[in-house]
């Protein structure tokens, strides 16, 4: 009994957080450099074995970070990932990061 409470718990929370830094997304980008950034692959990953699975791009919300969200999504999509499993969040508290909530869609539009 307590082991399927344990995991019945464990599939409850499904959210992981993947930090992008302004430092590694200032490469030189390209199909290859982006498939070898670490959060990208974990985060991606990560939204390819969860049920229902979202992404949630928490960006910073001036002009720079627009961008560079909107250049992300554009990654993301092209590494597979539906552009209808990809939620775009202005306004994190760091303005050299981006932020990446994986998990399912249920949890996170709460």
């Amino acid at each position: 009994m307590c082991l399927l409470l344990f995991s019945l718990a464990a599939q409850a929370n499904t959210a992981r957080i993947f930090i992008l830094s302004a430092e590694e997304w200032a490469r030189p980008r390209s199909g290859e450099v982006i498939a070898e950034i670490e959060a990208l692959r974990a985060a991606v990953g990560y939204w390819d074995k969860v049920d229902n699975a979202i992404i949630m791009v928490r960006y910073p919300g001036e002009d720079s970070g627009e961008l560079w969200a909107a250049e992300l999504r554009d990654w993301l999509i092209s590494l597979g990932v539906p552009s209808d499993n990809i939620f775009m969040v202005a306004g994190t508290q760091a303005a050299d990061e981006i932020r990446l909530l994986v998990g399912n869609r249920d949890e996170l539009e709460q």
